[in-house]
């Protein structure tokens, strides 16, 4: 579906939305957003980039996704994430020991990223996404609210979990010729947060947040 003139009537199954225009994130142009159903989305008249999709309680979903993902992330911390046994001595691995291992082994720089991809960067999403969520539910936003979403917005590509998670699957092959290796409770919980930010990415629409915002400006 194209964007169309507000002149334009509107059938009456389509609701109205409190977004009425945006500028395309491709060619800039800027124009007018119609009242849109649940599930449609609106291209760009110029280059047919996406601009907009009306999902059906976003704020709801991406909240359910974003405390699943805070209770799992605090289980992946709490646990062991692998143990290594040979020769009769077990070693348990955990995120923080991981990041404290690399400082120990001379690679400040790598524990510091490790520290700030797969710990803080995560978190600070889950609690600052929940925070807002929450205050956007109840409709009490204050001056902290759009500042907080905008930082989220603009850190949301250092959380690196995937990343992780492929170099520990390199380290688990290569590590399996020779010691035993013993997945922890943490790894699967680690495998589900994944998924959970994932889910939380794919349904939480920032526009909707903006949207609250705005009405509750106005």
């Amino acid at each position: 579906m194209s964007a169309i003139p507000n002149t334009v009537q509107i059938k009456k199954h389509h609701s109205q939305t409190s977004l009425t225009h945006m500028a395309c994130p491709e060619c800039d142009l800027l124009q007018a957003i119609p009242p849109l159903a649940v599930g449609e989305s609106v291209l760009c008249l110029r280059c047919g980039k996406s601009l907009y999709t009306h999902h059906k309680n976003s704020i709801d979903r991406s909240l359910a996704f974003a405390i699943t993902g805070l209770i799992l992330y605090i289980i992946a911390n709490m646990f062991p994430l692998l143990s290594l046994k040979a020769l009769g001595l077990t070693q348990d691995s955990t995120l923080i020991s991981t990041a404290l291992a690399l400082f120990q082994a001379d690679r400040p720089f790598l524990s510091v990223v490790m520290l700030l991809t797969t710990i803080i960067f995560p978190a600070t999403t889950l609690i600052g996404t929940i925070y807002i969520l929450i205050q956007v539910k109840t409709n009490t936003t204050d001056a902290f609210t759009a500042p907080l979403f905008r930082f989220l917005q603009s850190t949301d590509a250092w959380g690196m979990l995937e990343i992780f998670m492929l170099a520990m699957l390199v380290a688990i092959v290569k590590l399996g010729d020779v010691a035993d290796v013993i997945f922890g409770v943490s790894l699967y919980a680690f495998v589900l947060l994944i998924l959970s930010l994932t889910l939380l990415s794919a349904s939480l629409d920032p526009h909707d947040v903006w949207n609250k915002l705005r009405e509750k400006k106005g």
